[in-house]
């Protein structure tokens, strides 16, 4: 029995091989073949690869996007690791088909085959300046993809892929000093620190029960996501203010 399951309804899977009917799979339960678009299992192959991978090569320009260092070349692509993935997580009016996060930024990924990001959606893209990358299958067969073919093309290709938008630095100058505040919530210490691209880091500078679900309870309000290494709390820069409203509001409760 091979460890395979249906992308549709998620029960196992088992090879049948017969003598009247070509060698394929089934539900283990014997029931009908769930329908499925094959446009759809596509899409949903290049979700799942990316998903595994914990990464992708991208065009160029990320790596000068993403650290502003002018010495890192703009010219050759660059594999981007992402420490988590997520699929289908809404951000603002904005559902994209998954959410990549970098140790430092979020990335969104779009992939299409015949339905493409429109001029709305770019719109909201620079509104909510969300960094966001498109990747075109519109290549490949959804009848008949060959599974290794297309998944070197998703992971390692760089033709079928574009940066639908990405932010500007919000600082020039690499040597400028992160700009931090510093809230006093229930006796302790909660530090705001504004980064160089304009995401906000909140950190409970000494460890206590009841204002760390304080401070998890806003960063995730604003879409945050724990840093495991740092300790602290990254809040995109669309939703900074928002943030650090409602942990004045909380430092100013007696």
């Amino acid at each position: 029995m091979c460890n395979c399951y249906c992308v549709v309804c998620n029960e196992r899977m088992v090879a049948k091989k017969g003598t009247e009917r070509e060698h394929h799979f089934a539900h283990e339960s014997n029931k009908a073949d769930c329908v499925i678009n094959h446009e759809t299992l596509l899409h949903m192959f290049a979700k799942r690869v990316i998903q595994d991978a914990g990464g992708l090569v991208v065009p160029p320009d990320i790596e000068r996007k993403l650290t502003g260092s002018p010495q890192i070349s703009q010219s050759n692509p660059t594999w981007l690791m992402l420490n988590r993935v997520e699929e289908e997580k809404k951000l603002d009016d904005i559902r994209p088909d998954l959410i990549g996060y970098t140790w430092d930024t979020q990335v969104l990924i779009e992939v299409a085959y015949s339905s493409f990001v429109g001029d709305e959606k770019l719109a909201k893209l620079e509104a909510h300046k969300l960094l966001a990358l498109e990747i075109d299958l519109s290549e490949f067969d959804p009848e008949n993809f060959d599974l290794e073919t297309t998944k070197e093309a998703i992971l390692n290709g760089v033709e079928l892929k574009r940066w639908l938008f990405f932010p500007e630095p919000a600082v020039a100058d690499n040597n400028r000093a992160f700009t931090e505040e510093i809230v006093t919530i229930k006796g302790i210490w909660v530090s705001l620190k504004t980064l160089q691209y304009g995401d906000l880091a909140v950190k409970v500078v000494a460890f206590n029960p009841e204002v760390n679900a304080i401070v998890k309870a806003i960063a995730k309000r604003y879409y945050g996501r724990w840093r495991q290494d740092y300790k602290n709390w990254i809040v995109p820069s669309h939703w900074l203010q928002h943030a650090i409203n409602d942990l004045r509001a909380e430092a100013d409760k007696v």
